[in-house]
């Protein structure tokens, strides 16, 4: 059996099959092809929770098949897996709870092939960012809807958005990075932030605005556990199955202080045990500690947490921007209950370098100021930007990563002196 599981790949082949049998179990008739083809149909602009509008086993159905198409994609191109792979991956997962469907990432993901066709290089460059660059999936569907004329140049128009998006989201995501210096682990929501707001620009200078939706599942909690608890547990039994030594290298992995976003190379299989860890600790946050409803938004929340166990978050620096956020309800008119809010208490973990390399009070700072920038920030994208999180984070870091150093320069030039 181990065989199986020394390919990052077929791991996560294997979690796709676990989330078909699950998509099954909770819902064996028929009407999840019905609800499959309802999510297919719809406009997809935040926020539009896929199990509202298809029911939960066609919410995960259609996660595990786009997820299916992500990853055959990157073994037809001979894709070599690493940190970031995992991390991408469950990001497809993720959000294809809320706003990726197959029909919406595909002329995305031949956008970037066509990049790396006009520079010459090979796709294996830009493949993971092809993967991240489908949180513009909404800006592929919106231009079905909003679009004028003939039902076919509507579409034709819609698939050639994504295949522009998918074009220039690789050049523009590694300029946008140097901005954060990889504290923000969905640099992809940054940049497709900026994207979408000229995008959405662009078309109100012509007098097309784009029409929010607030679209919100309730009264999956227990499913929904249960389904993240038998994920979470797999994860936990691959790590343990390929790794003698699980409790040191976990215990190291747990205690490290240092800005370090590739966890793969060193802790190898340990990462597996550390996206189970995270997955059940927010599922049972999310449960049992705030007692919120679990929708489609949050669901892929804890799933993105999970993925990227291999890739810059663990418990540590994930609880102290928690707890930002949950601080930041205090001092704000929201609650944790509210769906938006509770979809950014999972979501801030994206900031987790933050408190991994300066401690965890500055954590509960980023996640404060984070709450009261996620809340607004979706307006001015038009809501075409899945990573909508990614943005607010973003622009956490330019703020805080200046004043964090300075201070830290001015105690080191104290202690000098």
């Amino acid at each position: 059996m181990a065989n199986y599981f020394k390919s990052i790949h077929t791991v996560f082949f294997i979690t796709l099959l676990i989330f078909i049998g699950a998509a099954f179990v909770i819902d064996p008739s028929l009407s999840i092809f019905r609800g499959f083809e309802a999510i297919l149909r719809s406009p997809d602009i935040l926020v539009t929770d896929y199990v509202y509008v298809g029911g939960l086993g066609a919410a995960i159905l259609n996660s595990a098949i786009t997820s299916l198409l992500a990853l055959g994609m990157l073994i037809v191109f001979n894709h070599e897996a690493k940190s970031a792979t995992i991390s991408n991956l469950w990001l497809v997962l993720g959000f294809a709870f809320f706003g990726k469907n197959p029909l919406t990432v595909i002329p995305i993901f031949f956008g970037g092939w066509l990049y790396s066709r006009f520079m010459k290089q090979s796709f294996n460059v830009n493949i993971l960012t092809c993967l991240v660059a489908a949180s513009m999936s909404p800006a592929v569907t919106q231009k079905v809807f909003i679009g004028t004329g003939s039902d076919l140049l509507n579409v034709v128009f819609a698939i050639c958005m994504g295949v522009l998006i998918g074009f220039i989201f690789d050049p523009m995501a590694k300029n946008i990075f140097k901005a954060h210096d990889g504290f923000n682990l969905y640099n992809a929501g940054f940049t497709a932030g900026m994207l979408a707001i000229i995008i959405t620009s662009i078309f109100a200078s012509y007098n097309i605005a784009y029409e929010m939706n607030d679209q919100w599942s309730s009264g999956n909690n227990l499913a929904i556990g249960l389904f993240l608890s038998v994920v979470s547990l797999f994860l936990v039994f691959v790590g343990l199955y390929m790794h003698r030594d699980v409790p040191d290298a976990f215990k190291k992995l747990l205690t490290l202080r240092k800005q370090h976003n590739d966890y793969y190379p060193t802790y190898g299989y340990v990462c597996y045990v550390n996206m189970g860890v995270l997955g059940l600790f927010c599922t049972f946050v999310a449960l049992f500690v705030i007692r919120i409803e679990i929708n489609g938004l949050v669901l892929g929340a804890i799933l993105s947490v999970m993925g990227f166990g291999a890739n810059g978050k663990q418990i540590f620096s994930v609880s102290s921007l928690m707890a930002g956020v949950a601080l930041g309800t205090l001092l704000s008119p929201w609650n944790l209950q509210d769906p938006g809010v509770a979809v950014a208490f999972f979501f801030v973990a994206c900031l987790s370098p933050i408190p991994a390399k300066f401690g965890w009070h500055w954590g509960v700072i980023a996640g404060v100021i984070h709450l009261h920038l996620v809340t607004s920030l979706a307006v001015p994208s038009g809501g075409i930007n899945l990573y909508n999180n990614g943005v607010a984070a973003g622009f956490v870091t330019v703020l805080l990563l200046p004043i964090i150093r300075a201070i830290h320069q001015r105690r080191e030039t104290i202690s000098a002196g």
